[in-house]
């Protein structure tokens, strides 16, 4: 049999070690408007950028538009992460991908307002942009989960549009990455690992060749 005094000190270290863990779980941010995307596409188009948030659990209000994901307590507890800049996530996709072809050579704005979703709506604010393609990237889902370990959880839709609402392209990437952890501080890996993928998964949305070509 154990003796009470040791049984009692482990519960302790337990209880002390879950403690610290859900302190580091709390008030978590992860950057998504850093360094800039490398996309495969290169142009002088003038282009508007829209981000549409589709993830139900913003839609529903049961999250605000800055969640980014959920960092987890040292007993599995999850605390919401939101965006370091607080703005909606959808806004910051805008401005990465905005900044990432301008860096390409091309002409962007970032949409402002509600995203159209009718090619006659379409149409109507490429032209009012003075543009010649709208890019559409359409949020399903996107969330990182950090335990000891960190998962990303993403589903993208691309579509680009020319100036008279007609589709020219359209791709779409979904998937669960892990991003491997840290198991001394969880948090403070993903607060590097998310922004990263971030980054690399915006590269390989924009090097499909129905988008690299609708871009030319």
């Amino acid at each position: 049999m154990k003796d009470p005094v040791i049984k009692r000190a482990a519960v302790v270290m337990v209880l002390a070690a879950g403690m610290a863990l859900g302190g580091c779980a709390v008030g978590n941010k992860h950057a998504y408007t850093g360094a800039t995307p490398d996309l495969a596409v290169s142009g002088k188009r003038v282009a508007i950028v829209a981000v549409r948030d589709a993830r139900p659990y913003v839609m529903s209000g049961n999250k605000t538009p800055d969640f980014v994901g959920l960092s987890r307590g040292g007993f599995g507890n999850p605390f919401d992460i939101l965006t370091e800049s607080g703005n909606p996530l959808a806004v910051d996709f805008g401005t990465t991908i905005a900044a990432a072809l301008r860096a390409k050579g091309f002409k962007t704005t970032v949409l402002e307002g509600s995203v159209p979703d009718s090619p006659e709506g379409i149409a109507a604010a490429v032209k009012k942009a003075g543009a010649e393609r709208m890019a559409i990237v359409i949020l399903v889902e996107w969330k990182s989960d950090t335990y000891m370990s960190t998962d990303l959880i993403y589903d993208l839709a691309l579509r680009l549009y020319d100036d008279a609402g007609k589709q020219l392209g359209a791709t779409r990437l979904t998937g669960r990455d892990n991003l491997g952890g840290d198991a001394v501080n969880p948090p403070g890996h993903a607060k590097t690992a998310v922004p990263a993928a971030y980054r690399r998964i915006l590269e390989q949305l924009f090097s499909a060749p129905p988008i690299v070509n609708s871009l030319k």
